[in-house]
């Protein structure tokens, strides 16, 4: 019994010991986890922690489980900002560790935050405002004096609708970030794991990886390097983009210092990443790889950021490169370098108009070429580049840079298709080039160029900023043994340019860019020993080229021919708001297709045209410059061609089966005029072929084309033929023409039936013609003799029977001009 009672004893005592333990802890968890006493301890634990004025508002506690409950987070930015906080948000949930309040730290795991604000802000010498600068425990009274301080940890954090602003004074960058989804874990351990979405400007991206272990102190000088791990999708347009990956570490986080890191990255097209790389305009290459290892470049003590390259392997797809060269594709470009003091070597394949192109080329060790980018150009950079294809090959080699650049560059090509239709055939050509200044002053001398349409030697010398106001400006000799012009140009012929319609754009609208002649200063002079224009040849022929402020002369313009001696002088005054174009033409050659494409006319006439005269006008398009012209002006023709069609356009439908449609040899033509106010006033015209002979005058409008012509063409078929006036109206490109009856009204027909040469013949009229539209200058004389009708027609269908179909057309034109029936 007495055992008995002893036993009861105990458990009593041992109970009453339980209830009161178990009672002095829930009174001290409940003083612990009371609401107003945490939102104290917390608000000083944190200011202590980060110096920084915090701003909590209510807080709810529940027990089981331990949680809390903040509203209305605030954290203040760092002294001196203003503005907003740093961290912002509506609440904040969290489980509460109960061990750890035990040890006065309020351990917060999976951290829940609602609609975060948080403003990262960089200073141009580092200073970051997420750097904390703790303070000492201020306790509130002696008695407190003794006791630890509370600390906050968070372990773990999940976050919804937050906003991230990054404002990078030191690297330059500023932007906004739209976070949906940020889940961290151990972030008060060695290793924290992060998993965040979000997107800016709308590109969307994922981002996944960790770090070491995140202070909010500045790490110290001797701290071992932060080690980073990050994998980044991008997204744009509701598609894939690309991805990144970074691997490495960095001694100094805050002014982005000490890094060294791997990178690699991939995107199926790279176009898809300008929303990412900060509005640059990148091609819109396929399939592009790149890894590079990259280290901290600058001194410790600059503040700058300057990148180093230690290893490049990079690798494009097809793209199209015509931006940066018209006609270039590109099939595939690949960059490497294995480390900063390898070769970096360029290769790659593509396309230029159609043509195989192949890219070979090297630019010193990678660490020169990084050296020459970041210092432009300040010390020479080895570098060769060949480039070889279908179209011919080229090598450049030499050093870049410097104090003095030089060099050399050969090419060669079996036909290398030029804009326009010209084009070069067995092309070798080379060249020295030397740079001064750092690329202010370059001269090209030693320059030879051989092919089958031109060989010619020289040197230029280009000032970049030598010419007025700092314009360039150049100026050398070019000297010329042979040029084929005619060669040069093709054999093609530009098609005959339709007429205008109601929505297209007619001739001479377009401005003409003499604002062009203001962006450099020239003088160069031209010498070619020996030259083939529109088929005929040319020695001894000089062009001297001087332009400066907008003011261009050519003169002497100077050459000699056969029979004619080439000579004039041209001068464009672009230096105003209206530009001033004159010229006076002792000879000019030019071709009759090249006038007829330029001054948007109908492409009627093959051959050398002789121009003579003087003209000015003013203007900033064709069509100004030709309404404005005064002066005067003579063109002539001779053994050229003429187009059937446009021949018999201008004399009516019932000449048109005697022209034809094809060309007609054109023994001369013959113009000179007068211009003033708009208006082409032409005092003499004479054409003849082997079967037509005419003459005429009237007027033409120097921008409306507009005709008002009197013609007089004398038909000859066999032995017969005929002459009648002819009214032309309309325009160039559609004439209208119609007989042209006396003021009695009546038809100034003249007949041709037969008779030699003087006795009811046609008489020559090339010479006279040709007198006139040359103003007196010397010129070729057309060969073979004047048409004449033949006397003897019943001979003439018997020794050639295809005259009497001749004659069948002459009877056809006859009836309609109304002559017989």
């Amino acid at each position: 019994m007495a055992n008995s009672a002893t036993l009861r004893r105990g458990l009593l005592a041992s109970a009453a010991a339980i209830i009161v333990v178990a009672g002095g802890g829930a009174f001290a968890l409940h003083a612990m986890l009371d609401p107003q006493a945490l939102r104290a301890r917390a608000i000083a634990a944190i200011e202590r922690q980060t110096g920084r004025e915090v701003t909590l508002g209510s807080v709810d506690v529940h027990a089981f489980p331990a949680s809390v409950y903040v509203h209305d987070i605030a954290l203040a930015d760092r002294q001196g900002a203003g503005g907003a906080p740093m961290f912002s948000a509506r609440t904040l949930k969290a489980d509460v560790g109960l061990m750890a309040l035990v040890h006065h730290r309020m351990q917060l795991e999976n951290v829940t935050l609602d609609h975060p604000v948080l403003n990262l802000r960089r200073d141009a010498d580092g200073q970051a405002n997420w750097r904390m600068t703790p303070t000492a425990a201020q306790p509130a009274s002696g008695a407190a004096a003794s006791r630890t301080p509370w600390v906050v940890r968070i372990g773990s954090l999940r976050v919804s609708d937050a906003t991230v602003g990054w404002d990078d004074r030191l690297g330059g960058v500023k932007t906004q970030l739209a976070l949906d989804h940020v889940r961290v874990d151990g972030l008060d351990g060695a290793r924290p794991a992060f998993d965040i979405s979000g997107a800016r400007d709308g590109a969307r991206f994922t981002l996944s990886g960790h770090t070491g272990a995140i202070s909010l102190t500045q790490r110290a000088a001797g701290d071992a390097p932060w080690p980073v791990h990050f994998q980044m999708a991008l997204a744009g347009h509701g598609q894939p983009a690309g991805t990144l990956t970074l691997d490495g570490s960095v001694a100094d986080p805050d002014r982005a210092k000490g890094y060294d890191l791997k990178i690699d990255a991939q995107a199926a097209r790279l176009a898809d990443l300008a929303p990412w790389l900060g509005g640059y305009d990148v091609p819109a290459a396929r399939d592009v790889t790149l890894s590079a290892h990259v280290v901290d470049g600058a001194a410790p003590t600059e503040t700058k950021i300057v990148p180093q390259v230690q290893a490049l392997h990079l690798r494009t797809g097809a793209f199209d490169a015509g931006q940066y060269l018209s006609g270039l594709q590109v099939d595939r470009l690949s960059a490497d370098a294995a480390g900063p003091k390898e070769a970096l070597s360029i290769a790659g394949t593509g396309l230029w108009n159609g043509q195989d192109l192949k890219l070979a080329a090297s630019f010193g060790s990678l660490g020169q070429a990084q050296h020459a980018v970041l210092t432009h150009l300040s010390d020479p950079l080895p570098m060769s580049v060949d480039l070889s294809g279908a179209v011919g090959s080229m090598r450049v080699a030499g050093m870049l840079g410097g104090a003095r650049a030089v060099v050399n560059v050969t090419a060669s090509s079996t036909h290398l298709a030029l804009p326009d239709g010209a084009a070069l055939d067995h092309l070798e050509a080379t060249t020295h080039l030397v740079s001064d200044g750092n690329g202010a002053h370059f001269a090209l001398s030693d320059l030879n160029v051989r092919s089958t349409q031109l060989a010619l030697t020289g040197t230029l010398d280009m000032n970049v900023h030598g010419g007025h106001g700092g314009v360039p400006q150049v100026s050398g000799a070019v000297d010329a043994s042979w040029l084929d012009l005619d060669a040069l140009r093709g054999t093609s012929v530009p098609a005959r340019p339709p007429a205008p319609g109601p929505a297209q754009q007619k001739p001479g609208e377009g401005r003409i860019a003499f604002e062009r002649l203001r962006d450099i200063d020239m003088d160069v002079r031209v010498s070619v020993a020996q030259m083939k224009l529109a088929g005929d040849t040319y020695r001894q022929a000089l062009m001297h080229i001087a332009l400066r402020e907008g003011r261009l002369n050519i003169d002497p313009l100077q050459a000699t021919g056969t029979g004619r001696r080439v000579s004039g002088r041209l001068s464009v005054d672009a230096s105003g708001d209206v530009p001033v174009v004159s010229g006076t033409i002792g000879t000019l050659v030019l071709p009759a297709t090249w006038i007829e494409q330029h001054a948007g006319m109908p492409m009627a006439v093959q051959g050398a045209f002789q121009l003579v005269g003087e003209a000015t006008a003013r203007g900033n398009t064709p069509a100004e410059l030709r309404t404005s012209m005064d002066g005067h002006m003579g063109a002539s023709l001779v053994n050229g061609t003429i187009d059937g069609a446009a021949l018999g356009s201008l004399l009516g439908q019932a000449a048109r089966g005697v022209t034809g449609t094809g060309a007609i040899p054109l023994r001369c033509f013959g113009l000179h005029m007068a211009m003033a106010r708009g208006q082409a006033t032409i005092d003499t015209l004479g054409l003849q072929t082997s079967m037509l002979s005419m003459t005429g005058q009237g007027s033409v409008g120097l921008a409306s084309y507009a005709l008002d012509m009197r013609l007089v063409p004398q038909v000859v078929i066999g032995g017969t033929g005929a002459s009648v006036p002819v009214r032309v109206g309309g325009t160039l490109s559609a004439p209208r023409p119609r007989m042209d009856a006396g003021a009695d009204g009546r038809y100034a027909i003249g007949l041709l039936l037969g008779g030699a040469a003087g006795k009811g013949g046609i008489p020559d009229l090339c010479p006279a013609t040709l007198k006139a539209a040359r103003e007196g200058q010397a010129g070729p004389e057309p060969t073979g003799a004047a048409p004449q009708p033949t006397g003897d027609v019943g001979s003439l269908v018997r020794d050639n029977p295809k005259a009497a179909q001749k004659i069948n057309k002459a009877k056809d034109l006859l009836k309609g001009l109304g002559l017989i029936h």
